[in-house]
């Protein structure tokens, strides 16, 4: 009894004693390692078990940058120094995903066993959109821009890698998507080249998607461009087949365009110069008016050469040829005494055109031939040995008579019918009689002259 009585003799001054000493041991705490708190920012939230929404189908997005927190860690001083933003994790388990599209973030400092350490977020949710998943087949197009140097043209763009683009994704945005475009730029290209360039989806609009919760097969395409050189060349054709009688085809046949752009390689077309229609491709066969066809000129061009597409200027390839004929003409003319030669005269005879009886030859052409003639140049023959065989005599007789005379045209022009002149047939004795009697009578006349005007 004594000992217990001793025990709590001066019972409060003990209590005092507790209290003070624990009192003095957080002071001492206190000073030493004091509680402090540390704020760590910008700590990535680690997402967990998503494959419960993808695996359904469905897609999410982390709306207003909740995957990301700022974290304080409140702790003794010791504990704090120990403690880096390494140590700080975050994450967030789909497995815990709520009804409003939520999911909890856990927190967490390594190197914090056994201390008291009070950790808190600023937020304490990530905030989900999720909406089902989409996928979708686009076929790439190419977009030319640019224009190539001067004498160049495109000739081809394709791409090589395949053409065909997947892309999944949201539904609200796959479904905008419109156009898988690549983009090839030839601006002063002066040859053919490969290219990767970066596929770009657009909008109905045109507008440009670029939301990376889109995600494609590919993400760029190999695009080939095919550079040609250009030339202008020239068109020519000609005609085959006779037109009708009484007609001819004046040589003349047009082409429109009588020139075109076409496009090759630079070593095929140093040579190239023009391109010929052939005859066959335009028959006059019992024409009686111009032939007009109209022909691809495509199907003659020569390997390796095309077209160059002017269709901006209403040509197609189709080169319209045309072909002239025009009826045949008859004209009259007087041939020229002196151009006509009297051959093969039997000796002792005399052969002469008779002065008073023109020489006239028909000829037939186009006008334009005929117009052409010059008469002065026109010359003719009569071979007197040859009209005698023909009419069977082997002796002359004196008279007048009617002999052929060959005469050479110009080309372009024929002949119609026979030329025949008049010409006096007379032997030599009779001739040179003849020419006996004119003398004297003129040297009569003279004489009778010279008594007239003797005065009187």
């Amino acid at each position: 009894m004594k000992k217990t009585g001793k025990l709590f003799n001066n019972i409060g001054l003990k209590i005092l004693a507790v209290i003070f000493s624990g009192l003095l041991w957080l002071v001492s705490v206190n000073i030493n390692d004091p509680v402090d708190t540390e704020i760590y920012r910008n700590i990535p939230v680690e997402l967990e078990n998503t494959s419960l929404l993808t695996e359904e189908g469905m897609t999410y997005e982390v709306l207003d940058d909740t995957d990301r927190v700022t974290v304080t860690v409140r702790a003794n001083r010791s504990v704090l120094e120990n403690i880096s933003a390494s140590d700080i994790t975050a994450t967030a388990d789909f497995s815990e995903l709520s009804f409003t599209n939520t999911v909890p973030i856990r927190l967490s400092a390594g190197r914090t066993s056994g201390n008291q350490v009070e950790i808190r977020g600023n937020i304490d949710m990530v905030r989900l959109a999720v909406e089902e998943r989409m996928e979708r087949q686009l076929v790439i197009e190419i977009d030319q821009v640019g224009t190539p140097a001067d004498g160049y043209i495109v000739s081809g763009v394709m791409t090589t890698d395949g053409n065909a683009l997947r892309i999944s994704g949201p539904q609200s945005l796959v479904s905008q998507v419109s156009r898988a475009v690549v983009e090839a730029n030839v601006e002063g290209l002066t040859e053919s080249i490969n290219i990767s360039e970066p596929i770009r989806l657009y909008d109905a609009d045109g507008n440009e998607i670029t939301s990376s919760r889109i995600s494609k097969s590919v993400s760029t395409s190999s695009v080939s461009i095919t550079i040609l050189q250009t030339k202008e060349i020239s068109v020519s054709a000609s005609a085959s087949g006779e037109p009708a009688a009484g007609y001819e085809a004046t040589g003349v046949v047009t082409c429109a365009p009588d020139r075109i752009t076409v496009a090759g390689r630079s070593s095929t077309l140093a040579s190239l110069e023009s391109v010929v229609i052939p005859p066959e491709a335009l028959d006059l066969t019992d024409a009686e008016e111009d032939v007009v066809e109209l022909i691809d000129i495509r199907q003659y061009l020569p390997d390796g050469v095309s077209l160059v597409n002017t269709s901006a200027d209403g040509f197609n390839g189709r080169v319209t040829v045309t072909a002239v004929v025009e009826p045949l003409e008859d004209a009259t003319r007087q041939l020229v005494p002196d151009r006509i030669q009297i051959l093969n005269v039997p000796d002792g005879w005399q052969v002469t055109l008779d002065a008073g009886d023109p020489v006239y030859i028909r000829l037939r052409g186009l006008q334009e031939n005929l117009d052409a003639v010059d008469v002065s140049q026109l010359s003719g023959t009569i071979d007197v040995a040859a009209w005698m065989r023909e009419n069977g005599l082997s002796l002359l007789t004196e008279g007048n008579v009617d002999m052929e005379v060959s005469v050479s045209v110009p080309a372009g022009v024929s002949q119609v019918g026979t030329v025949r002149a008049s010409v006096n047939v007379m032997a030599e004795t009779t001739a040179a009689q003849g020419a006996a009697g004119e003398a004297a009578a003129g040297t009569a006349d003279a004489g009778a002259a010279a008594q007239e005007s003797a005065p009187g």
